[in-house]
């Protein structure tokens, strides 16, 4: 049986990382960037990136380079709603936390530990 993850805080994993990188150069936006730091597979970064772009928590940038596979390089950087739901489900996972229904470790990047 295949592993789920769970939504809330991958959610709110990826929306940190960016978050955090804002200000950084764009190479740290990149989806190469962000799985390494959340720790999800490529193909779910993917899927999850355009979705969060859809419901506006994100915006891509194509940066007019093409990747070694012939595939455009995209960043991505959070938006004003995008900062505010990433508020509102960190608060989400405090409470889980306090209900003891997620670990402390939750509310971290898994990059965090290095």
């Amino acid at each position: 049986m295949r592993k789920q993850r769970d939504l809330p805080v991958t959610i709110y994993r990826i929306l940190l990382y960016l978050s955090r990188m804002r200000e950084s150069s764009p190479e740290t936006r990149r989806q190469v960037r962000i799985e390494r730091a959340v720790c999800i597979d490529r193909k779910e970064v993917r899927e999850f990136m355009i979705k969060l772009e859809n419901g506006g928590l994100v915006a891509s940038k194509d940066t007019g380079i093409v990747g070694r596979g012939g595939h455009p390089i995209v960043t991505w950087n959070i938006t004003e709603a995008g900062k505010m739901w990433r508020s509102d489900i960190g608060r989400f996972i405090q409470l889980g936390q306090r209900m003891e229904m997620y670990p402390e470790e939750f509310f971290y990047l898994p990059s965090d530990a290095i």
